[in-house]
């Protein structure tokens, strides 16, 4: 049996949305919310995963650089705690077996990392992320807000 991990949604848990439900990116940056920095740095030695729906990619609002780089502003600023993250980047309309709420991206992170699925937790902020956890047999869904303590 593998070991447990983090899995966290990224925009509206760990990065800062803007009115559009998309990423804030002001002046080349993305705004991290309260409580990621210090949370995600503790974790150092833990696998810790970020598995985000980013359909702006197939659908033309959001290049793969742009998503890059919120990746390495999230791991530069955390010093590195994400071991790695996992994305769909297909369009809303797909039918794919990777976009939350289905399990495809939890599970393929697990079986590459030897991860014990019913010891982790998986934070989010919505239903498609708590609805992700169930269908991937995550041990414990925990709401981002709470998570982070801004609750």
């Amino acid at each position: 049996m593998g070991r447990p991990a983090h899995f966290f949604d990224l925009g509206g848990t760990l990065l800062a949305l803007d009115g559009r439900d998309e990423i804030a990116w002001d002046d080349g940056r993305v705004n991290l919310l309260p409580g990621v920095r210090q949370r995600l740095a503790a974790l150092a030695g833990t696998p810790v995963f970020v598995v985000t729906n980013q359909s702006g990619i197939a659908e033309g609002g959001l290049t793969a650089e742009r998503f890059d780089a919120y990746c390495a502003q999230l791991s530069a600023a955390t010093g590195g705690a994400v071991t790695a993250y996992a994305v769909c980047a297909h369009r809303r309309d797909a039918g794919c077996g990777c976009r939350k709420p289905a399990p495809g991206l939890v599970l393929d992170l697990a079986a590459a990392h030897d991860i014990d699925l019913p010891g982790s937790i998986l934070v989010g902020d919505s239903d498609a992320d708590r609805q992700l956890a169930a269908a991937a047999g995550v041990g414990r869904f925990d709401w981002a807000d709470r998570y982070f303590g801004r609750a």
